[in-house]
């Protein structure tokens, strides 16, 4: 891991950093690759699989559990603390992504104008990212960090992202990215938040 990064406007990012789209790329392939090898014989459906195929859509919140440890029902959470926290991570117990789910990870976007973390760094598994000074993002008005390389958050497997908090209130922090899915109906989700079964 190289820990490089770039903070630019979420609502620009396909615009003005055009590596984007090469990074994206390279993180899905890899995505692909991994479960492909991991649930053969299921083959790649993309967003719409048949029997037999495993799907693909955006990074879904209800993977995830907020600072407080609740399951996350939108990227919408509330900080009732300040200083240094966890403020994302797995929802399953010891911050473990749900087992039939891969989460390729290539930024974060702050949603809201005031932003509330100064710094944050990530775990994955056992590794570490450097921690990200992202004071800059403070000249945004929807902030993104996109790194110079995807990140793979396999099923099974720890995730954690953890923030200097400056001040309470809300804070909407959504992961950039893309998810692969083994069992498609999983993903029928009728009422906002239930789980994943």
């Amino acid at each position: 891991m190289t820990g490089g990064y770039v903070i630019c406007e979420y609502d620009k990012v396909k615009a003005e950093f055009p590596e984007f789209r090469a990074v994206m790329q390279a993180l899905e392939d890899s995505l692909i690759a991994k479960a492909s090898a991991d649930w053969a014989p299921l083959s790649y459906g993309g967003i719409a699989p048949l029997a037999g195929q495993f799907g693909k859509t955006t990074v879904m919140p209800q993977l995830f559990a907020d600072n407080a440890g609740n399951r996350l029902t939108s990227w919408e959470q509330t900080f009732t603390a300040t200083g240094s926290q966890t403020i994302m991570t797995g929802v399953e117990s010891g911050g473990i992504i749900p087992e039939d789910f891969k989460v390729g990870l290539v930024g974060l976007a702050f949603l809201d104008k005031a932003l509330k973390i100064s710094e944050i760094k990530m775990q994955i598994s056992d590794k570490k990212l450097p921690r990200m000074n992202i004071e800059e993002a403070f000249l945004y008005n929807k902030p993104a960090i996109i790194f110079e390389e995807g990140f793979i958050l396999d099923e099974k497997t720890s995730f954690d992202l953890y923030g200097y908090v400056l001040s309470q209130g809300i804070q909407r922090i959504k992961l950039i990215g893309l998810q692969v899915n083994r069992i498609p109906n999983k993903l029928q989700v009728t009422n906002t938040g239930a789980a994943l079964t």
